[in-house]
C-alpha cells in the first residue's frame, strides 16, 4: 500500500499494513453497533485517530530529533508522541523520498522497558530475523515495495 504526501511517497510494510488493516476493522465493527457519542470515547477509535495524525506529522519531517533510536535500531525512527505506550517504527530516504511504515504494536506488545513483549523488543526480533530492513532496495522486501499490500 502506498500514499504520498507533499514529498514524501509513504510504503507500508505489510507487518505494519495488517496491524491498520484490524484496527480499520475493529473501528468499523464499533461504528455499526454503538451509538455515536460513545464510539467516538471508544479507545479504539482514538488511538486510529491519533495513528493517522502520527502518519500526517511524520510525513512533515521524518528527520525529526526526537524520532531517532540508538543502538541496534538507530537506522530506524520511531513515533510515540500521543500515541501512549503504542509505538509507531518507521523509515525513510530523502534519495528517492520515501517513508517506510514497518511496525506497529499491538495491545500484546505494549511499551513496557524490560519486558520481551516491549515493542522495541519485538521489532529486534523481526529484525534479526529478516522480515524488515531499513534499506528500501533491500531484496527482502522487494515484494511489497514493488506493488504493495
Amino acid at each position: 500500500m502506498e500514499k504520498t504526501s507533499p514529498n514524501y511517497l509513504l510504503k507500508y510494510h505489510e507487518l505494519y499494513f495488517q496491524r491498520i488493516e484490524q484496527l480499520k476493522s475493529r473501528v468499523r465493527e464499533l461504528k455499526a453497533r454503538l451509538e455515536p457519542e460513545e464510539f467516538k470515547r471508544h479507545e479504539a477509535v482514538k488511538l486510529a485517530v491519533r495513528i493517522r495524525n502520527a502518519e500526517i506529522a511524520i510525513a512533515q519531517d521524518p528527520n525529526r530529533p526526537e524520532y531517532l533510536l540508538s543502538d541496534e535500531l538507530r537506522k530506524f525512527r520511531r513515533y510515540k508522541r500521543g500515541l501512549g505506550r503504542y509505538r509507531i517504527i518507521f523509515c525513510f530516504s530523502n534519495h528517492p523520498p520515501i517513508i517506510i511504515f514497518l511496525y506497529l504494536n499491538t495491545e500484546d506488545s505494549l511499551r513496557k522497558e524490560g519486558s520481551r513483549r516491549d515493542p522495541y523488543e519485538q521489532f529486534k526480533y523481526l529484525l534479526r530475523r529478516g522480515r524488515v530492513s531499513h534499506d528500501p532496495a533491500d531484496p527482502k522486501i522487494q515484494k511489497w515495495l514493488a506493488g504493495g499490500k
